[in-house]
């Protein structure tokens, strides 16, 4: 029933919508104003009641206070016969009947009392018995009128909301065909428009029509980033020497040293040249700051490839030098922390050219407190760069536990 429901005509399902909330509403104030007449219709009944009781207890009591029974039965008749009541008896204060009127027949019979006073004593009491049978009947007709006018409310919504749903299904309808593709299928007849219109959008290439404006700024990219340069001097002279297997195994192994190496200090490797590649180090690092993990880094693949060389037939003769900028590399949301970048690793690739023996430093990363108290640097005449000469002992064990990981992992025969 709900599936059915769900996939019928939007007129339909709005003007169903419509006539439900409709009739809630309408039975929801039916149920209070049946119990707030219902209500007010026994308070009436109630004081009526009683002033009637009071009433004859009143005209009764002087035939009472002279004995006269004859009296009182003929007043209790008249009563009857003149008044709502349908039986009327007074009784005395034994509870002995003195006189009786009328029978107590119906449904809904309702009896109310009054004490028959003579003077400030209680000589006896009445009993009235009203018949409240079109009492009840008159308020069921009205209870009964009032769900009436709910249906009709209800109806009417229907065809309000029905009459609404066919002009809405018509314009969804017509952005429904104007989205359709040309091998789109024919819709089903009697489908629900809305689902039909999602399938249209669904079916569209959004990706072909959608322009990408989320460029922001991210932290990370304006943050100072020590850069390690490493220009592949062995790969310019076998990329016209070997075949492409080889060469590709060459690349692999070039690679699988400057990763490791990296992974140890949280470098982030890049592609910056043709022949050369960049490691960037920023942010926080229990390891140290960025440019003495660059330098410790740079010190790892330089032990490793003169390890690995031993091995094979191949040089892996490469030129290092670090240097610092104020940004990072960017990202695709981000150019201009990358176009900055550009000017670093210019000055580093013109540092390399000069093929240094050792790895070299520039000024700026000199000047920082890790680099100052951990190393030791000789003095250059390359653009005021300083060379690495050795770092301080336990930083050297360290360096030195971490080459043996590295080499035990690339000298593995499945590697090699």
């Amino acid at each position: 029933m709900l599936n059915r429901l769900k996939n019928a005509p939007f007129n339909q399902q709005l003007a169903l919508l419509a006539a439900a909330l409709c009739l809630l509403v309408s039975l929801a104030l039916v149920i209070l104003a049946a119990i707030s007449s219902k209500h007010l219709q026994s308070e009436q009944q109630t004081e009526f009641g009683n002033a009637l009781a009071h009433q004859i207890a009143r005209r009764v009591s002087t035939a009472l206070e002279t004995g006269d029974l004859l009296s009182i039965t003929a007043s209790l008749q008249r009563f009857v016969e003149t008044s709502s009541a349908v039986a009327v008896a007074m009784f005395d204060v034994e509870g002995k009947a003195l006189g009786e009127a009328g029978a107590a027949q119906g449904q809904n019979l309702s009896r109310y009392r009054a004490p028959v006073r003579i003077e400030e004593h209680t000589a006896g009491e009445i009993l009235v018995t009203i018949n409240t049978d079109s009492a009840s009947a008159a308020h069921q007709r009205f209870v009964l009128s009032l769900l009436g006018l709910a249906v009709l409310l209800s109806l009417a919504a229907y065809g309000g909301g029905s009459q609404l749903g066919k002009r809405l299904s018509a314009r969804v309808g017509s952005l429904s065909r104007q989205l359709a593709l040309e091998d789109s299928p024919l819709p089903a007849p009697g489908g629900n428009e809305f689902t039909l219109l999602e399938k249209r959008i669904a079916a569209l290439p959004m990706d072909l029509l959608r322009t990408r404006n989320d460029t922001e700024a991210r932290d990370e990219n304006y943050r100072s980033t020590a850069v390690l340069f490493l220009q592949l001097e062995s790969l310019a002279s076998y990329v016209d020497t070997l075949d492409d297997q080889s060469l590709h195994r060459y690349t692999d192994r070039l690679h699988q040293v400057v990763y490791a190496a990296a992974g140890f200090y949280g470098g982030e490797l890049h592609v910056s040249r043709q022949f050369a590649l960049t490691v960037y180090f920023s942010g926080p690092n229990n390891a140290g700051s960025a440019p003495f993990r660059a330098a410790s880094c740079a010190w790892l693949v330089k032990a490793v490839a003169a390890e690995l060389e031993q091995n094979m037939a191949l040089s892996m003769k490469m030129a290092l030098a670090i240097s610092q900028s104020e940004l990072g590399i960017g990202d695709a949301r981000d150019i201009y922390p990358g176009l900055y970048m550009q000017h670093t690793l210019d000055e580093l690739q013109a540092v390399c050219a000069s093929k240094p023996p050792k790895i070299l430093l520039s000024p700026a990363v000199i000047e920082d407190t890790d680099i100052q108290g951990r190393l030791q640097l000789q003095a250059t005449e390359v653009m005021d760069y300083a060379m690495l000469e050795s770092f301080a002992g336990p930083y050297q064990d360290l360096l030195e536990r971490q080459l043996q990981l590295i080499l035990k992992r690339l000298m593995d025969p499945a590697l090699i």
